[in-house]
């Protein structure tokens, strides 16, 4: 029952971040193009610097966490900074003027300078919460692996639950083109962070316990006094090779969320210009905002069947961790592969490509964002040195960090005249959505064909 409970706080708490967090995703770049008139190309490498930044962040949260200051406070702190950033967004979008010309570089103009100290404010409370929710689960399942993973898939699904959420609500509350209402979009967003904090506070003492019955979050970091006792032993071979399937799982992580999220940054762009907003016998049009709820939504309804399948499943448990690593990876393929067809559609002139294509391609990359996230937390978490969990769970998001940033710079190339005018990484010419759409299939190829050769090394570094 404790671990019931404990969850049901955790997964509360997960979706209101999810509802904010996510919810800003999908409105950001519409802002920052519609509301401040920042270029497609610019706004793209904005909103791929936010996401870095944010996972950075998560390595101060958790040397933060590891050395000086109680996870819960943290937790707390985290919640009130992205709420405040939020307020300042809403207070900003109520009376700024957009009227400026179209530029691909800040003015620096007052719009642009709050929106710069919002973000700061949101990076770095995102960057406080989410890392020490991550090790608030190890701590408070630090006796069953098992059940780490499995609160980790199920997190994920409540982040998702939060995203799914937000995209509707602001999508109706905004519109299409709306600028006078994202005001009261902000305001929804620090609205559901308030709600969490008081959830958290109200049962933090009650529900987060360990096995034991002791709360967590009340000490600088797990089992402080024996690490700090041990601070200046070196690691063992074993914890060297942990440390190393780590960094490899960290790589794999980075390369497979650059494609992932070059989707997500910038299918609303595709379907706002290319796609039939309309479904058959449904009577409304579907918003851009709205459409990138159809991801998260796959999470919701896949990750209960996904993760009954693997805990049913016997074997190997590592070797189980790295084939839904692999898995991931050809999922993600195949939705490249999907997305393909509307692009050879769009090359040949046609501006109505059914939107069913983009309902298939998001629920399968949905089904991907299930195989690898959770496992690469679940992984770090295990196999981390105990000194070392926060910031090697914060290096972990570091790597989606990295992943954001390089996703942010390769989205910029979504064919259009500005994009065409420059090659990706100096060599590819992106003439068409063909040839964007091909870059990342043949990188995944490569991903999958080096995981799949790696694939006993890893397995024995993990043993």
């Amino acid at each position: 029952m404790k671990y019931d409970k404990s969850l049901i706080v955790l997964f509360i708490i997960q979706i209101c971040e999810g509802f904010s967090f996510y919810g800003l995703g999908a409105i950001l770049t519409l802002f920052m193009t519609q509301f401040l008139n920042l270029s497609l190309s610019f706004a793209f490498l904005v909103y791929g610097t936010y996401f870095g930044l944010v996972y950075i962040a998560t390595l101060f949260g958790g040397y933060l966490s590891d050395k000086y200051i109680r996870s819960r406070c943290l937790i707390n702190a985290g919640i009130i900074l992205m709420g405040l950033g939020f307020i300042v967004l809403s207070y900003f979008a109520s009376w700024a003027n957009p009227l400026v010309q179209t530029h691909s570089y800040f003015y620096f103009n007052t719009p642009e300078i709050m929106l710069i100290i919002s973000l700061m404010s949101i990076i770095l409370g995102e960057g406080l919460l989410r890392v020490n929710i991550s090790s608030t689960v190890k701590q408070v399942y630090e006796d069953n692996e098992k059940k780490v993973e499995s609160a980790f898939t199920l997190l994920i699904m409540a982040l998702n639950i939060g995203a799914v959420s937000s995209a509707i609500i602001l999508g109706l509350t905004i519109g299409e083109g709306n600028l006078s209402l994202y005001k009261y979009g902000f305001l929804i967003l620090a609205v559901s962070l308030f709600i969490g904090i008081i959830i958290y506070n109200l049962f933090r003492n009650k529900y987060l316990v360990n096995s034991k019955g002791e709360i967590v979050g009340i000490k600088p970091s797990i089992k402080l006094e024996s690490v700090m006792d041990n601070a200046e032993e070196k690691l063992t071979k074993q914890e060297r090779n942990h440390v190393k399937a780590i960094i490899i799982i960290l790589s794999i992580s980075l390369i497979f969320f650059i494609g992932f999220e070059v989707i997500d940054s910038s299918l609303m762009f595709f379907a706002k210009d290319y796609v039939a907003n309309t479904i058959p016998f449904v009577p409304f049009r579907i918003s851009p905002e709205i459409i990138k709820f159809i991801e998260p939504f796959g999470v919701i309804i896949f990750s209960p069947f996904i993760l009954t399948y693997f805990n049913l499943k016997d074997g190997d448990e590592n070797e189980s961790l790295i084939f839904r690593i692999m898995l991931g990876i050809i999922v993600l393929l195949v939705t490249y592969a999907v997305f393909f067809i509307p692009c050879m559609m769009v090359d040949n002139n046609m501006t109505d490509v059914s939107i069913i294509f983009i309902i298939i391609m998001e629920l399968i990359r949905s089904t991907s964002e299930i195989l690898i996230l959770p496992i690469g937390l679940s992984i770090v978490s295990k196999l981390s040195p105990a000194k070392y969990l926060s910031r090697l769970l914060g290096l972990f998001y570091c790597s989606l960090a990295g992943a954001y940033v390089v996703s942010g710079y390769m989205a910029g190339f979504y064919p259009n005249a500005e994009s065409m005018a420059h090659k990706l990484f100096g060599l590819i010419q992106i003439n068409d959505f063909k040839i964007f759409a091909s870059v990342f299939i043949v990188m995944y190829l490569t991903l999958f064909t080096a995981t799949y050769i790696s694939r006993n090394k890893i397995r024995d570094l993990m043993e």
